[in-house]
Parts: structure tokens; sequence; C-alpha cells
């Protein structure tokens, strides 16, 4: 017996092509021609027919019979194509097992600027200036994330916020203990720093302190100064654009590599390949094009009008990456898809937080798995001076989170291809924050047309180089 395997993508394109995926298996088959041919058999198939009485409807067929069971198109009923769920007892989320964790350190939770989206809730964060993180907190939170990696493992500390560099004396205090005590202290593994900033508070040390100990850098720029000002400006009022400039012309010149990142709204959703020739004109390594999570810390609605139109955002997106010249490498989120159009990729969850990579230390030392769930309670893990962490609600949320068990992902066949985008708002829902149906609406299209759009365009860029 045969049938079509219900994780099936099929594309057309042109007057005869055809692509044909089962996102389990992630083997793309290319027909450059002879598209009915194929969706003939298909179609047969879909009625559950014998391998005999599928060979005597189609006996001129069998070699595309043959392909279509070879590329797993054509599957025995009996085939089991759903992906197995980690339990409580993965190596994944066990200390002393993982090769690489990432330390959020919000060094305050205020901030210099007052962006339009903020995803610091006024409830969750202290966003009066006064909380600032202790060196012992930082000490404390890189010692315990090192306890979770095997010899040879990374952990990247990132200084977040609010904004890092209203905290640039402990930024330097922890570099130093880390070079100076913890390093030593754990030879065996490595200790990693990042700066997530607006760059736009001056800071005279900074390039020399970023060159000499490898920081690397990811800054927010929006657009050129007439949209990056209107998203971003300052808190007491001002653009940000021209002070943030400055100091990425100063790192650029002296050879750093920037990241520079562009969230996504309705001020520029239609005019991404200009945000990022603007991007390179300002000398950065790559880009980031994330579209704005609809949703605060405080589980806060955004207002309709920040929001971008998907369709924009869809189609320039796709401008974009067909315009990138070999810069596509360095362009999220088209990057982020690479590594899973491979044979045998499962992506079950598209999110690092349930497998416990993630950890994000508040100044009080109270620990979450994702910056976007700080502040709120059913997702704390521990606290790092109590010595050890509860990891059960990770459990939770890997259960939650799985696409074969997400009632919103669970039927659709493109879900081993994406795993499900970014789980914000899907958690959010859950534990009851306010329904809106437009931002449901839009948190729906910005994840699943925009990557489904995105994997297509990559699906057919593979076949025109031949790599089916």
């Amino acid at each position: 017996m045969l049938q079509v395997t219900s994780n099936l993508i099929m594309l057309e394109r042109g007057a005869d092509e055809l692509l044909l995926v089962n996102s389990y298996e992630m083997r793309p088959l290319y027909v450059k021609r002879g598209r009915n041919r194929f969706k003939r058999i298909v179609a047969a198939a879909g009625r559950r027919r014998t391998v005999a009485d599928l060979g005597s409807a189609f006996p001129d067929e069998t070699a595309l019979i043959g392909l279509l069971r070879d590329y797993r198109i054509l599957i025995d009923p009996s085939s089991v194509e759903k992906a197995e769920i980690f339990d409580a007892a993965s190596p994944a989320v066990q200390p002393d097992s993982k090769d690489r964790v990432t330390l959020y350190l919000l060094l305050g939770e205020s901030c210099n600027l007052a962006c339009i989206y903020c995803l610091n809730g006024s409830r969750t964060y202290d966003k009066s200036g006064h909380a600032a993180m202790s060196e012992d907190i930082a000490s404390r939170s890189i010692e315990m994330c090192l306890g979770q990696l095997r010899p040879g493992g990374v952990v990247e500390v990132a200084f977040f916020g609010g904004e890092p560099l209203m905290h640039w004396n402990l930024i330097k205090q922890t570099i130093l203990h880390c070079e100076n005590t913890i390093k030593p202290a754990h030879p065996d593994k490595k200790i990693r720093y990042n700066l997530t900033s607006n760059l736009a508070i001056k800071t005279p040390e900074l390039v020399e302190w970023v060159k000499r100990y490898a920081i690397t850098i990811v800054c927010e720029i929006d657009g050129p100064p007439e949209i990056h000002d209107r998203c971003r400006p300052n808190r007491g009022g001002g653009g940000s654009h021209a002070q943030t400039a400055r100091t990425i012309g100063a790192l650029v010149q002296a050879g750093v590599k920037i990241t520079l990142r562009a969230t996504i709204t309705a001020a520029n959703d239609a005019c991404l390949e200009a945000v990022a020739a603007h991007h390179t004109e300002l000398g950065a390594a790559s880009s980031l094009f994330v579209p704005v999570r609809p949703i605060n810390s405080d589980e806060e609605f955004f207002p309709d009008e920040i929001l971008p139109n998907p369709d924009n955002v869809i189609a320039a997106a796709l401008k974009l990456r067909r315009s990138g010249k070999g810069r596509k490498r360095n362009l999220f989120p088209f990057n982020d898809f690479v590594a899973e159009i491979h044979p045998g990729e499962r992506q079950i969850l598209a999110c690092g937080a349930p497998y416990g990579a993630t950890f994000v230390v508040r100044v009080n030392g109270d620990v979450y798995p994702c910056i976007y769930l700080v502040g709120q309670e059913s997702y704390r893990t521990g606290n790092v001076g109590a010595g050890s962490l509860d990891l059960r609600p990770l459990d939770d949320m890997r259960t939650a989170l799985h696409v074969d068990n997400r009632e919103d992902c669970r039927t659709c066949a493109w879900r081993y291809a994406c795993g499900g985008g970014c789980p914000v708002l899907y958690l959010a829902r859950q534990n009851g924050a306010a329904n809106n149906p437009k931002v449901v609406e839009y948190s729906r299209r910005i994840t699943c047309d925009l990557s489904k759009a995105i994997l297509a365009d990559m699906f057919w860029e593979l076949a025109d180089r031949g790599q089916n």
C-alpha cells in the first residue's frame, strides 16, 4: 500500500516546473518538465493505492513511481513521520552537556532611548534608571553557565539591558574578572563577549576594549536617519542616529566587524533593500532583519499602526534576497534557513530556549530562558544566588512548542522546515494574554507566510543549482 506523505510541500513555477518536498526528509525533488505526470500519480496515490494497483493505473510510469518513493513523497502507511519529543532526561538540558550557552546579562533595565517597540514592559522591568547588576551577580552567572558546558564548550556573555553602556564600568570589571580569574580556573572552556547596544552613548574607551577582548557587537539601525530617528528617538527627545553612526564609524575604522539589526515596522516594511544598503554604507559586516514582536514583556500588544504589512515584508524580503549579490549568508533571516534544508534535518522547535541553551539574568539574579519572558514568574528558573536552577519550565516549553503538539502547526506540511517560528506570542496566548485578532493574524502571517516565502525561494534556488 502507498500513500502521499502528509508532510508534502508542492510548489509550481512557470509552465511545467514542479518541486516536491517531504519536509520530514528534506530532500527536494525538482521536476523541470512533465509536471502533470507527477501530479497525476500523486493525486492517485492520495487515495491509498497498492503498489500493484498504482503500477497498473500508470504502466508507463514505473520509473516515476520509483522516484517518488525514493524521495519519500510516496510512503507506506505504516511509516512513522513524527519527530521524537525530547523528554525531561534529554542530555540537551542537563548540566555538563552543552557545546555552547548564551548568557544575557541585563546589567540594568533602563535605557537612554525611547524606542516605539521596546520589549521591556514597565511592570516586568525596572525602567527607573536606578537598578544595576552587581559584580557578584555577573560573576556567579558566568560560573553557572560554565557549569552547563562540556569540555571545549563556549559561554557567549552578552552584555544587554536596557542599555548596557549605561553600565560601562561593570562591563569592564566583568571582563577583567573573567580574564584574570574565571578563565584560568576553567582552562578547558571558553568565554567570549558580545555587546548588544544602541551605541548612542559616548564611551571613549569602547574601541580599545572591543579590539583587545574581541567583543562582537550588535547594534540597531532601523534605516536612514528619517526612519531610524522616528523609531528610536532619545529619551529626552531628538534623534539618536547621528551619535550611533559616529560610534559605528569609529569602530569600523578600527577594523571591528559590526552586525546591524533592523526591526521591521510599518516605518520600513517596504524598503528593506534601502535599509540593507544603509547598513552597508555604515560598514556593517552583516545585517539582521527582524519583524517586530507585537507584544512586550508585560504581555501588552503594541498599537496596530506600528505593525508592518506582512505583504510588504514578504515582497521586500524576497527582493532583497534576490539582489543579495553574495551577501545572503550575512542577511538574517535568509541565512537562518540555510542549515535547515539538508536531508534528515527536522526543525521541531525554532527557539533555543527550551533546550537550555540560553540564560537571561536580570539585575537581582533571577534567571529566565528568553529576553521576552523576563518578569513572567511561570518561566523563572531560579536565582543565581540559590546555587541551582529548576529547569522544569523548560520541560513544559519543549512539550508545548513541539510542532507536532502545537494546534497551529501540527497539520502544516511546512512545520519541519520552519520549526514554528519565534514562539513568544504563542506562549503569551497560552498564558492568557488579551486576544487581539489583528495581532494574532499578523503574528501568523509574519511567522508562517514569510517563512514559507523564503523557504520556497531557497528551494527553487537549490533546484536551479542542480542541488536537489
